[in-house]
């Protein structure tokens, strides 16, 4: 698995691809954290699996539900896009009707996801 990163008229974009699994996207998240302490400052993050392969178990999605239950303080009021072409959305949509103080959406392509990030 690789991430890159890079920020785009105010948001940050993080690239995955090769196979990812549950640990790999909480370990990504908690760098995300280190390498932007003032995530505040920007309008959203774009979070783009449209190179990688999801190995995502059902069950995992209750670890997931956790951790950004535990970081909602720095997720507050950014916009989270998830582009992805594969059935995780729905795990994305679950995650989103859990947590409705966070603005996640899921998207099939990164102009829509920028585009609505930057509304």
């Amino acid at each position: 698995m690789e991430i890159s990163s890079h920020e785009q008229n105010g948001v940050i974009v993080r690239r995955f691809s090769g196979d990812v699994r549950i640990e790999d996207i909480i370990v990504s998240w908690d760098r995300l954290f280190a390498d932007y302490p003032n995530l505040n400052s920007y309008k959203g993050i774009s979070i783009v699996f449209l190179d990688a392969t999801i190995k995502h178990e059902a069950e995992n999605l209750d670890i997931l539900l956790e951790f950004f239950k535990g970081h909602l303080g720095h997720l507050n009021g950014l916009k989270i896009a998830f582009v992805m072409d594969s059935p995780m959305v729905t795990s994305i949509i679950i995650v989103a009707q859990r947590y409705r103080t966070l603005r996640i959406n899921p998207f099939t392509t990164e102009k829509g996801a920028l585009e609505w990030i930057l509304l």
